[in-house]
């Protein structure tokens, strides 16, 4: 297993670790970054650990860049720009009595399943605390170790384990969610589960149901911005997790559909791995949801699409719904993800393309259209002849604006649910669709 560089991590990082060392706090990069970067893969995010409380944090790095979030576990945003890094405290494993005070949803919960984990500790207890060997792996970049309390950790990552770190049926009942991210971390990196931790995920699948459902909508999120989420997804189908997870898209698993989709987002990740594209939520929302719309909206077959009819958008929608239930997709995301697919058909028939290149939301439909051309178009210089985004032709369009003193109207309003499905109908119906508007611009954890 190679030794980390310093030349491998974000210098803003390491200089982050810097000040909280330089205020006399043990500080370590932690997690998945720490994880990615000894698999030589580039980190989607940094994790910082820290003896520091979030006060005391805050205090290094001023209020003003900084937000202490969270309930079940307390940590900070350190803010810069539309970059956010997260600084936890080193934790111990709490106590079983803290966790009398349960929400009434839960009390059906498992016994020992953790609703309250903010009891601070040192390096070492927050390293067993941890979920996975291979995920307790501590980084100091200003005297250049690693730090593997576990002793199993770099071994583990070297030979592709995924093991638990003590008890792993007793984890498990403690977090639901370590059950899904066990099997991510399979279909993420092809890794195999040590005897006794493949045994207990499949003993444990059911426990998914007392996880908060805002903590798995926010996993989904995650997967879908994934490079990998086909193989990831794949991986849940195939230790029955998915049922448990995503029932209905479990059901259509093995479906030419799904397997079409699966190509999709596997040349999707291939593109985002080698820097072509942006990981963007909304386009993978709409590659799991193509196939199944073709099938049931439009042509048999891949890469047929379907003819605008009215209250495609509708359907569109309700497939989107369908597919992730009972998984909650903001209502941005799945508006994003219907204009991105209602752009499709415009993009195989290279009907105005240059007159929306510059919209908010044309280089996902752009990358989304390119990727089904290589796989089922095959339309001779397609990329070529698709204008990259911001090269619109003509004059800039002015704003309409309403009545003095009055609301702007439907057709300019984003946020409002039914003025934006106006906006959708209206413009598939001119075959102008305006595109989807910019994803917002969020941090997530591995």
């Amino acid at each position: 297993m190679p030794k980390l560089l310093k030349n491998k991590i974000d210098p803003y990082i390491i200089d982050v670790i810097g000040r909280l060392r330089s205020a006399g706090f043990e500080t370590y990069l932690v997690g998945g970054a720490v994880r990615d970067i000894l698999l030589d893969r580039t980190p989607k995010d940094y994790d910082v650990s820290t003896a520091a409380t979030p006060e005391e944090v805050r205090r290094v790095f001023r209020d003003r860049h900084t937000l202490i979030i969270g309930k079940r576990f307390r940590l900070v945003h350190l803010i810069r720009g539309r970059d956010i890094t997260e600084i936890s405290t080193f934790r111990k494993r709490p106590d079983q009595e803290d966790q009398a005070d349960r929400p009434k949803r839960c009390e059906n919960a498992p016994e020992n399943m953790i609703f309250h984990d903010n009891a601070f500790g040192t390096s070492r207890d927050d390293a067993f605390r941890r979920d996975f060997t291979v995920n307790a792996i501590f980084y100091d970049p200003i005297d250049d170790k690693l730090v593997d309390h576990t002793g199993l950790g770099v071994s583990d990552l070297r030979d592709g384990i995924v093991r638990t770190i003590g008890d792993p049926a007793l984890r498990f009942e403690e977090d639901p969610v370590r059950v899904l991210r066990a099997i991510k971390l399979v279909g993420q990196y092809g890794f195999t589960m040590e005897p006794e931790t493949g045994k207990a995920v499949r003993a444990s699948l059911d426990l998914i149901l007392h996880a908060s459902p805002s903590r798995l909508s926010l996993e989904l999120e995650k997967i879908l911005r994934n490079s990998y989420t086909g193989f990831i997804l794949k991986a849940f189908h195939d230790y029955g997790f998915l049922r448990y997870y995503l029932p209905d898209l479990d059901t259509v698993f093995e479906t030419p559909e799904m397997d079409y989709a699966l190509e999709l987002l596997a040349l999707r990740g291939e593109r985002i791995r080698s820097g072509v594209f942006r990981a963007s939520l909304s386009t993978a929302v709409a590659m799991v949801a193509l196939p199944f719309a073709e099938s049931e909206l439009g042509q048999a077959g891949r890469g047929g699409l379907w003819d605008y009819y009215l209250g495609v958008e509708s359907d569109l929608r309700h497939i989107i719904l369908r597919l992730f239930h009972p998984l909650v997709l903001t209502h941005r995301t799945t508006s994003d993800a219907v204009n991105n697919l209602l752009m499709q058909l415009r993009f195989k028939t290279h009907r105005r393309l240059h007159s929306c290149a510059d919209r908010k939301g044309y280089p996902g439909a752009r990358e989304f259209a390119i990727i089904q051309n290589i796989l089922t178009w095959h339309i001779p210089d397609f990329e070529d002849s698709c204008p990259l985004p911001g090269r619109s032709s003509g004059a800039p369009k002015t704003r309409r604006r309403g009545h003095r003193g009055g609301r702007r109207g439907g057709n300019g309003n984003d946020n409002n649910p039914a003025q934006a499905g106006q906006t959708v109908h209206a413009a598939a119906q001119a075959a102008e669709s305006s595109g989807p508007a910019t994803e917002p611009e969020r941090d997530f954890n591995a």
